[in-house]
């Protein structure tokens, strides 16, 4: 079994992190989707999908399943996370686990 891979979010910088998320070997319609969380340690950060949301998902030139991260300028302590992602549409409004992201965290790197 492969190891899943660790995105890289980079403290004080624009990066992004762009997942693809998919069920049963297809990608998933997000446009029902009206809320996503992501948890780093004790931070969560909520998006409600507006284009300065720290998540962002459906907008136009996304691809199907298309979900970004611009977690760069939360309030975040570097380090190295298994992040959990939970969406939240009107058939799962507690909100739905579809799994961790492995997230590495590293520190401003121009000061």
């Amino acid at each position: 079994m492969a190891e899943p891979e660790i995105e890289v979010v980079y403290i004080g910088h624009d990066n992004s992190v762009d997942l693809r998320l998919k069920e049963d070997d297809s990608y998933v319609c997000l446009s029902a989707i009206s809320a996503m969380t992501i948890t780093c340690g004790s931070l969560t950060c909520s998006s409600v999908n507006t284009s300065t949301d720290p998540i962002t998902w459906s907008l136009t030139g996304y691809l199907s399943g298309e979900v970004r991260l611009k977690l760069g300028h939360q309030s975040i302590t570097a380090g190295t996370y298994s992040a959990p992602l939970v969406v939240y549409a009107g058939d799962y409004p507690y909100g739905l686990v579809w799994g961790s992201v492995r997230l590495d965290v590293i520190a401003e790197v121009e000061n």
